[in-house]
């Protein structure tokens, strides 16, 4: 439970926050919500892979079955790919992709 507290009146509260705790609340709010965001019932059968490129401030989240070996690029994708959706909260935000079509997308075609 959390521990709430009156704000008084004529105070302030500031939360300020570095990119890296930034990118940590970025990445616990997608695993907390992958199920939702990826349109996927049984989250137990996936894994989640998360990478960020603090210069141009995108990020990508990709989601695979566990028994799923094969090795994605995840930065190339980041600088390769479009963005997904312009929301998180859109119906469509995700893409979903085969091996052949993230390897060409990891290539730059």
């Amino acid at each position: 439970m959390i521990n709430e507290r009156k704000l008084e009146k004529g105070k302030y509260r500031i939360i300020k926050i570095s990119k890296e705790a930034l990118w940590e609340f970025i990445y616990e709010s997608i695993i907390d919500k992958q199920g939702i965001f990826f349109d996927i019932s049984d989250e137990t059968v996936i894994t989640s892979h998360h990478d960020i490129d603090f210069e141009s401030g995108n990020y990508i989240c990709l989601v695979k079955n566990n028994i799923d070996s094969e090795q994605i690029d995840l930065q190339a994708l980041l600088n390769n790919m479009e963005d997904t959706t312009q929301s998180l909260y859109e119906p469509n935000r995700y893409r979903e992709f085969s091996i052949d079509e993230l390897v060409t997308l990891q290539l730059g075609k």
